[in-house]
Formats: structure tokens, C-alpha cells, sequence
């Protein structure tokens, strides 16, 4: 027994001298803000899911990024992946932004956008004949202290709908989470054009497991607001995948101290393209 102890003894030795030896590094490098910019791509084009869409390679500015010719950036999706508060590094002024199918040459999008040094952006492609929308994006706010048993979670929402006839929509967009208590949907955020963000908004969880981390199903909607008199023109109505037309309604599961960012896609007229949100979760 005792020639066993001392063989782990002198493993353990072994093992503490080796790791000693050991440099322990990682592959970053500071970022320089002063001359760099932030960019997340995201893929917002009114196409049809399915691998004939699908992006394989993305070129900023001529460095071309992949996954080893695997999809690298579906439909209604965006990169750097595993991570919705990851962006890419790319020096301030103009960007190159181009698109590649599976072969790696034939390029399905070339287009550029200009970005200042020190900011995040999401870099919106939703046309791939069109410059991107460009929109500055901001940091999420710290909460306030909680409440026992009730708390909040952030939430950020982004206009790329298109309309009937597949162009942008002309009107503004206005988000409604539905009160639980009286059934109807209070407004939240402001109205937004295309290709714009509302700012961070907070919405009451109201948990029913007090040693929980605590979540509550919430209902939401969208409203059409006339661009040029501010007019509520009603539920946003769009085509159901069935093909009838319907009030845009949905449900999401949030949870207390999370932050999420819902993309409104798609367009309004199409049963295969629909109108949906698309959410990433930032916290």
C-alpha cells in the first residue's frame, strides 16, 4: 500500500512541475478604441429559409470570415454568433460588406457602410441589392433594485418589416406588450420608422414561484402608425401561413433581469416570408 502513496506522491509532484512550466496565454489583443468600430451583421432580407439562401462566407473589408464550409449566417439570423453581445473589430470610415455562397467566390452581396470609431453597430442587410440599415446600437441599462415579487427585464425592438408590394414599410411601427391584468396592450418604446431601434424598455415580470429565478409568459403586438400625421391605424395586420390575413400578435417566455432585442422581419403579404420577431437575448 505504502508504494502506492508514494507513486501518487510523485505524480502529484510531476504534475505541479508541469504546470509551473506552463505559460498560460490568450489569444486577444487590446482594441484600440480610438480608431476602431464594432459591427454585428445580421441577415434580415425577405428570402425564404433554407439552405439556397444560406450566407458561407461574410468579407469585412476584404478579411473573409467562415465556418469551415458550414452555414456561417442563415436567414433572419446575425454574427458573430454564440453571443449577441460579440462584435466584430474593423478599423472607423468605410466598410466593405460582402456575402459568399458555399463555394466561397460567388458573391451575393457587395455593399459598404461608413462607422465611427468607438461605437457599436448592427450592420441590418435586408436588401441584397441595397446598402444596409446602419443602426447605432447602446449599452443595456443597470436595473434598479428589485421588487419581492415582482422585477423587470429590458427589452429592444427593431423595424425591418417590408410591405405588401416589397418595399420597406412606410408607415412606423409601435410595440405593445398586452397588461395581464386588464387584457389590453400598453404601448412601450416609441414608434419607430425602418431600419430603426427603440430605445431600452422595461417590462414588469410578475413571477409566480417566489425561490425562483421567476419568468411570465408576456403577449405582445404591433401597431401601424401613420409616418407623417402620428395616427394609430390599428393592430398591424399580415398573412398567416394558411394564407388568411390576421392582427400580428405573439408570446414570449421573458425572465427577470434578462435583456432582450426583438427584430421584427419579414413581409406582410407573404405566407412563405412572414411577418415575425426574431429575439436574441443580450443578458
Amino acid at each position: 500500500m505504502k508504494y502506492f502513496k508514494y507513486i501518487a506522491i510523485l505524480l502529484l509532484v510531476a504534475v505541479m512541475g508541469a504546470c509551473s512550466e506552463k505559460e498560460i496565454s490568450y489569444m486577444a489583443e487590446p482594441v484600440d478604441e480610438s480608431s476602431k468600430a464594432y459591427l454585428q451583421i445580421g441577415y434580415y432580407a425577405p428570402v425564404t429559409a433554407g439552405a439556397a439562401n444560406y450566407i458561407y462566407y461574410v468579407a469585412l473589408n476584404g478579411i473573409k470570415y467562415g465556418n469551415s464550409g458550414s452555414t456561417f449566417l442563415a436567414t433572419f439570423n446575425a454574427i458573430p454568433s454564440g453571443g449577441i453581445n460579440r462584435y466584430y473589430t474593423v478599423d472607423a470610415g468605410t466598410v466593405r460588406v460582402q456575402f459568399y455562397k458555399k463555394d466561397g467566390t460567388t458573391e451575393v452581396y457587395n455593399q459598404t457602410v461608413n462607422v465611427e470609431a468607438g461605437k457599436h453597430y448592427c450592420v441590418m442587410v435586408h436588401d441584397l441589392t441595397k446598402a444596409p440599415a446602419l443602426i447605432e446600437m447602446n449599452d443595456v441599462p443597470a436595473f434598479s433594485p428589485a421588487l419581492d415579487t415582482d422585477s423587470l427585464c429590458h427589452v429592444q425592438f427593431i423595424n425591418l418589416l417590408y410591405e405588401s408590394d416589397g418595399t420597406p414599410i412606410k408607415d412606423k411601427v409601435q410595440y405593445a406588450v398586452q397588461n395581464p391584468d386588464t387584457k389590453e396592450y400598453d404601448l412601450v418604446g416609441t414608434p419607430i420608422a425602418f431600419g430603426e431601434r427603440t430605445d431600452w424598455f422595461n417590462v414588469l415580470i410578475r413571477k409566480t414561484v417566489f425561490n425562483s429565478s421567476g419568468y411570465q409568459r408576456k403577449y405582445v403586438c404591433m401597431y401601424r402608425i401613420d409616418a407623417n400625421t402620428g395616427e394609430n391605424l390599428g393592430v398591424l395586420q399580415y398573412t398567416k401561413s394558411n394564407g388568411s390575413t390576421g392582427d400580428f400578435t405573439d408570446y414570449w417566455n421573458w425572465y427577470i433581469g434578462r435583456a432582450y432585442r426583438q427584430t421584427a422581419a419579414g413581409n406582410l403579404s407573404s405566407s412563405s416570408i412572414r411577418c415575425a420577431l426574431y429575439q436574441f437575448t443580450i443578458q
